[in-house]
């Protein structure tokens, strides 16, 4: 499965490619003239090759080196929207170092082979050995394709007639929906007790509902994480995250990437409407709504999520359903 049918985004031009490659190469040109003005060869070798370690380290974290970034591409594995680590990256620099070698050109006829490509990925020479794939980013600031995930299956209504909640098969999933949409949720034991249960501290600003019976939050990620918190609810996500408040629940978020932090955001829902609040991440939180456009976070400032948003951390994008449920 390639990238491309992760994320709705096109195979990078070729020309972006070379153009990418071009500022990379420049970089790391200047930085060794620089040594061997201020110093000596020996100094400038040196200084060059610490600009091609950093290179391949940014490129094997983030899929992205100044290059890359500033032409807004994105370097990631083939066969998962991840990016290429350690292995694939070193795989790839190396081929590129010994092209050059080559009248110094051959590094550029490396990248440019992209164009030969039959698929129609535009995958060069080092793209298949090192099994990567380079994408163009879809530009935020207007409507575009964004990344997506699976259609949901949303349990429908013959028109004009009222609602009627079917129950699932034994041992079935209970599918992922919009923000919003209604499911009956899996059978669940009894809830315990008051005096047992904790009581979960929702903001001031909250007006208080009617308890809710069985109806649950679902989180789906883009990687295939799953979770789901019964309702009323408080969660704090991030790479290692800790309760706040009393009655908090946690979710450790995968990210194979470490884009995420250890306390990155805190979810919040009273049954009815939802709030994130960014913990002020290293990387940033932004809601991405259905046209692809995102809208960043500011740290420390709870804001209402809509119906339809999804809701990026670091890397990671998840989706936000309410599994039906009674009113006690």
């Amino acid at each position: 499965m390639s990238l491309l049918s992760h994320f709705a985004g096109a195979p990078a031009s070729v020309g972006a490619r070379l153009g990418a490659f071009s500022i990379d190469a420049a970089l790391v040109a200047g930085v060794t003239a620089t040594g061997m003005l201020l110093g000596s060869p020996v100094l400038g070798l040196a200084l060059g090759a610490e600009a091609l370690l950093g290179l391949w380290i940014l490129e094997a974290r983030t899929g992205a080196t100044p290059g890359v970034a500033m032409l807004r591409l994105r370097v990631a594995r083939e066969d998962a929207p991840f990016s290429p680590g350690a292995g694939r990256t070193f795989v790839r620099g190396l081929l590129l170092l010994l092209s050059s070698l080559v009248l110094l050109a051959g590094a550029w006829v490396v990248v440019a082979s992209a164009a030969w490509d039959r698929t129609g990925r535009r995958r060069s020479w080092h793209d298949k050995a090192s099994e990567t794939v380079v994408v163009a980013l879809p530009d935020r600031r207007a409507p575009g394709p964004a990344a997506t995930l699976d259609a949901p299956t949303v349990l429908g209504r013959s028109a004009g007639a009222a609602a009627r909640p079917v129950a699932p098969a034994a041992g079935a999933e209970v599918p992922a929906a919009g923000m919003w949409g209604e499911f009956l949720p899996p059978a669940a034991p009894a809830a315990p007790s008051a005096a047992a249960a904790p009581a979960l501290a929702l903001p001031a600003d909250v007006a208080p509902r009617r308890p809710l019976r069985n109806a649950q939050v679902l989180l789906v990620f883009d990687t295939g994480q799953r979770a789901q918190f019964a309702l009323p609810a408080a969660v704090n996500l991030g790479r290692a995250p800790a309760p706040t408040d009393p009655g908090d629940a946690v979710l450790a978020v995968e990210d194979p990437d470490r884009m995420v932090s250890k306390m990155h955001l805190r979810l919040e829902h009273d049954g009815e409407t939802a709030w994130v609040t960014d913990a002020g991440s290293t990387n940033g939180s932004e809601l991405v709504d259905e046209e692809g456009a995102g809208r960043p976070l500011a740290p420390g400032v709870r804001t209402p999520l809509d119906e339809g948003t999804r809701v990026r951390v670091g890397e990671r994008i998840f989706t936000v359903s309410r599994l039906i449920g009674t009113s006690a």
